[in-house]
């Protein structure tokens, strides 16, 4: 530990001859994206190749629906029995 008086305190060592760096080519205006927006991308692809497809998979959507259903209703049915059973004991 090293005991100074007031006048002898000392500074850190500032270099005074620091400049700041210049981009010559900076323009302080907002960037506008280049990339085109997802809409933009999917825009074609909805009004050509989707239209062919929707009818198939809409068919398909229909059966994979009463697919999952079937066993829904069958599992509902068999609660409901399970619960008479236990409500006749």
């Amino acid at each position: 530990m090293f005991m100074t008086t007031r006048s002898e305190k000392r500074f850190p060592l500032i270099e005074c001859n620091y400049h700041s760096a210049t981009l010559s080519g900076y323009r302080s205006r907002c960037a506008k994206p280049t990339a085109p927006s997802f809409l933009n991308i999917s825009r074609p692809y909805f009004q050509k190749e989707a239209r062919q497809d929707f009818f198939g998979e809409a068919i398909l959507f229909a059966i994979l629906v009463v697919a999952a259903t079937v066993p829904m209703v069958s599992g509902a049915y068999a609660i409901i029995q399970l619960c008479r059973a236990f409500g006749a004991l």
